[in-house]
């Protein structure tokens, strides 16, 4: 048996014995990712009967869960782990492992042409001198010796142009050896996510509250140390983008948004760490009062408040399709039709006298350097420029141009006043 994870082991297990073997896993890779040093742990132990149950019944679980951000966090963790043991083996143990993944791939009924890759590359680390070559002081650049593939084969080497074409066929240097394998298991990894037919499992009782702990236990380790509380976002709403400031105003003010404003200002909120319990004791505080004004929302939290809640819990994963929602990003913002809501990006779609209120402490030149950004339509840019002219002008606001959000917004502002103190 090898943690290259071929076929999963056949057998019975106890429930709680597979709860702890799910669990002890996720912790070790929670580790792996963070940097951190590991310690053994006699439920990761390499090619154990734990190790491969946790690695198949975690696969289980992120086809059930349907959730993207913890199957991504599970692959990357997965193939870190990966990773790390392929390239700590000794000669011996990397001849070793050729042989058992040659082994098992020999008891296949069909092998695919992922696996005939695989079986390729291992019939040459078998060889003495050659796991040799390898685990010796070896660099990516050495083209000792090569195999021949199918440029279908290694598409991602392909890619990088890390690989020579002839006629169709990818010369791959010993220097990539490795680092193909780890391709290969990437590869093999995500075709068994997307290909294997578990939906018999959905009505197992034990499966589906396994799976509620193990989501519980990542949900929980993604916690933000900085917890927004309800009592405490008038305070926090100065570092606010303006955008969002806009809808934190026009809330306290007239006690409502439109549906679709609200959603976006919870999403906001989630992100900044705020969390559901906090969530639900702040729109219960401001909708349990009057609204002021014309407004076309005529809920109220007493008669709508199992709405209100159950719209929460869906936005934060717990309900319905149980999907996490990301917050908005400047471009969603900026393409609201601003007519007839209160949102909006305050660069694009607000007049002067109504931008400027929001732009606290701005001089004259600063705004006049946004005028002109809003006029040629870089509203992002303007933004930008806002922010690096009202906080620090550290690298840490040059640093997140890349799709610029109002939750990164809000981190460099809040980190600015964090680093002052």
């Amino acid at each position: 048996m090898s943690f290259f994870y071929l076929t999963p082991v056949k057998g019975d297990l106890p429930v709680h014995l597979l709860e702890v073997i799910l669990l002890n896993r996720l912790e070790y890779l929670k580790t792996i990712l963070s940097d951190k040093p590991t310690i053994y742990n006699e439920y990761v132990v390499d090619g154990s009967i734990y190790d491969n149950v946790g690695h198949f019944t975690l696969c289980v679980i992120l086809i059930l869960c349907e959730d993207r951000e913890f199957t991504e966090y599970i692959l990357k963790s997965e193939l870190e782990l990966f990773r790390r043991r392929l390239t700590s083996l000794s000669a011996y143990e990397l001849r070793s492992f050729a042989k058992k993944i040659l082994r098992s791939i020999k008891k296949l009924d069909k092998v695919p042409k992922l696996i005939e890759s695989v079986q390729i590359l291992c019939q040459h680390l078998m060889l003495k001198e050659m796991a040799q070559h390898i685990c010796s002081v070896h660099n990516s650049a050495c083209t000792a010796h090569s195999i021949h593939l199918n440029f279908k084969q290694c598409l991602r080497l392909v890619a990088r142009r890390q690989v020579e074409l002839t006629n169709g066929v990818a010369t791959i240097p010993c220097g990539r050896w490795l680092q193909y394998f780890i391709t290969l298991f990437r590869e093999i990894l995500i075709n068994r996510i997307n290909n294997t037919d578990v939906a018999p499992l959905k009505s197992d009782a034990r499966i589906m509250e396994l799976l509620h702990k193990i989501k519980k236990d990542y949900n929980l380790s993604k916690v933000k140390p900085n917890v927004l509380l309800s009592r405490d976002v008038d305070s926090a709403s100065q570092f606010f983008p303006p955008c969002m400031l806009n809808l934190h105003q026009n809330l306290r003010r007239r006690h409502r948004l439109s549906h679709t404003q609200r959603f976006h200002y919870s999403l906001f909120l989630k992100d900044i760490g705020m969390p559901i319990a906090e969530s639900v004791e702040f729109w219960r505080a401001e909708y349990r009062l009057h609204p002021n004004g014309h407004h076309s929302c005529c809920h109220n939290w007493e008669k709508d408040e199992k709405k209100y809640v159950y719209g929460i819990r869906h936005m934060y994963g717990l309900e319905g399709s149980r999907r996490i929602y990301p917050s908005v990003n400047c471009s969603t913002i900026q393409s609201i039709d601003n007519s007839c809501s209160e949102g909006g990006c305050p660069f694009k779609s607000f007049d002067y006298q109504k931008m400027v209120p929001l732009l606290k402490n701005c001089s004259e030149s600063v705004l006049s350097q946004i005028v002109e950004l809003k006029k040629k339509g870089l509203y992002t840019n303007a933004c930008m420029f806002f922010m690096q002219n009202s906080y620090s002008k550290s690298d840490s606001c040059d640093s997140c141009s890349f799709n610029f959000t109002p939750v990164k917004y809000y981190s460099v502002a809040s980190k600015s006043n964090d680093d002052k103190l």
